[in-house]
């Protein structure tokens, strides 16, 4: 068998098979179980022809058939599984976490061979999902970012995606938890696990990353004295080493209110969290296998929302109200004000810090001693 004669620009080959020629086209690629394994090309093959140049003009034929939908198909869910795998490992965990919340609102495409799918099915996704405008905004973009995988890989050739409409979309409450939620969420501690995660969430001021992020080495302790009475006080406090729009190295006191559950959580066996995921087997009678990094997708959809709905707190609240929530303790707290930039991470706590905070640990305590 003679080696196939290949044309340029994809147009096809053609070689001798026996007394005939064959003519032969790849329509697609096939993306192995393996990630860094080399795609496999698929074919499509036509024999039988007297002469080269007949097998040669038969290739825009098979050419022409790859519109068709083809002999080896992927459903929308095995290239986000391979994109995934690609992809997460180049970018930061909170903005996956993200995308991969936005995806599970294309569920009813999940299943539906990518190639069939149409801009019309992708809008539906859309305009369906509840969320507000930055969950629109993360669907079209995972959108996007797989169909540009797909086209890569020879899966789709072309994108759909480039007009679909994010719209306005549903307005996300961020209002503050109230004293009276905040008493509901700690009565809950010892009946709800996580209760205690919220409820130290709303005293701290933590973006919910951040909070989810901290580990027992940041817990830090320092002997302070009353300069007036020389009495011996604890001070203790987190510093936060993560990069964020609030700076590095941010200092956040640790008010009496949470400082018990904080010092609880620094003997929980098996993780360097403060405040981990509960990996738990299952059946009849789960058993604790171990603790994971909890998402911030993981908190927001499956902690703090069924929290609230089991505690019968205003529907529509999300994690981030507990900012707010210490926002507004910081308002009607003894201290300067940039004390309290210094305690919040203000978006311009890098200016804040350099012009005027003072880092004196005993004027942070004096304000987060003054909580109610």
């Amino acid at each position: 068998m003679s080696h196939p004669k290949v044309r340029g620009n994809g147009q096809g080959t053609a070689y001798l098979r026996g007394r005939t020629w064959e003519a032969q086209v790849i329509v697609g690629w096939k993306i192995p179980d393996d990630p860094s394994a080399r795609p496999i090309p698929i074919k499509r093959r036509k024999g039988g022809f007297a002469s080269k140049k007949e097998a040669i003009n038969y290739c825009a034929t098979l050419r022409a058939a790859a519109d068709a939908p083809p002999s080896v198909n992927y459903t929308l869910q095995q290239v986000y599984e391979q994109w995934e795998t690609f992809y997460s490992p180049r970018i930061g965990s909170s903005t996956m976490d993200c995308y991969t919340y936005a995806y599970k609102h294309f569920a009813p495409l999940h299943n539906r061979y990518i190639q069939l799918i149409h801009p019309e099915d992708l809008q539906a996704c859309m305009d369906a999902c509840p969320s507000g405008h930055r969950t629109h905004q993360n669907m079209k973009t995972v959108a996007g970012l797989l169909w540009a995988y797909a086209i890569d890989k020879n899966i789709v050739s072309k994108d759909i995606t480039d007009n679909l409409y994010i719209g306005r979309g549903k307005s996300v409450q961020r209002d503050a938890l109230t004293k009276k939620e905040i008493e509901t969420i700690r009565k809950a501690i010892s009946r709800n696990r996580y209760a205690e995660y919220i409820y130290c969430l709303s005293y701290l001021g933590f973006r919910p990353g951040e909070f989810l992020e901290l580990k027992k080495c940041m817990l830090h302790c320092n002997l302070l004295e009353d300069e007036e009475t020389g009495e011996k006080m604890e001070a203790w406090y987190f510093i936060n080493g993560k990069k964020t729009d609030a700076g590095r190295d941010r200092i956040v006191l640790i008010p009496s209110q949470i400082l018990p559950i904080i010092l609880d959580r620094l003997f929980v066996p098996g993780t360097d969290l403060l405040f981990p995921q509960y990996v738990f087997s299952r059946g009849k009678d789960p058993k604790l296998l171990r603790f994971k990094q909890m998402t911030d997708a993981y908190f927001r959809v499956e902690v703090f929302k069924p929290m609230m709905q089991k505690l019968c707190i205003a529907d529509g609240k999300v994690p981030y109200g507990a900012r707010h929530t210490y926002a507004d303790r910081l308002k009607q707290a003894a201290g300067s004000d940039r004390d309290k930039a210094a305690l919040i991470g203000h978006s311009n706590y890098l200016f804040t810090q350099e012009k005027y905070q003072s880092t004196d640990l005993e004027s942070l305590k004096m304000v987060v001693d003054s909580f109610e």
